[in-house]
């Protein structure tokens, strides 16, 4: 199984996604990889949101909601969008728990596009 199928089966809306580049696979494949090295270059932690930096994890989180948008990772992309209005909000329990609930698919998503760099 290739990685678009595989993404498929973990709810990504690949079509939507290629709707986004015009149909472009090449394009959206490169665009999988990068957002690998965004996360692996300015991960978050849960320890983030007692830090008291929020406007640097507004700006993380706010980069990850368009990234996740772009490639029509939908649950991903909810769950950020949730995340940035309640630190918006001053609400840093709830953005946090929302952080935690979609880190899970998240995982399995980054783990996906990690075994099929290949064909990136």
């Amino acid at each position: 199984m290739g990685v678009m199928e595989e993404l498929e089966g973990l709810g990504v809306d690949i079509d939507e996604g290629l709707d986004r580049v015009m149909g472009d696979e090449a394009l959206y494949k490169m665009m999988l990889g990068i957002f690998v090295d965004t996360i692996k270059a300015e991960p978050i932690d849960i320890e983030d949101f007692n830090s008291g930096d929020i406007e640097a994890l507004k700006h993380q989180v706010h980069t990850l909601k368009g990234t996740t948008g772009n490639l029509s990772f939908s649950s991903l992309f909810e769950g950020y969008m949730s995340t940035l209005q309640n630190l918006r909000d001053d609400n840093i329990t709830q953005a946090k728990a929302d952080f935690e609930k979609l880190l899970p698919i998240q995982n399995k998503i980054i783990d996906c596009i990690e075994r099929h760099r290949d064909e990136l």
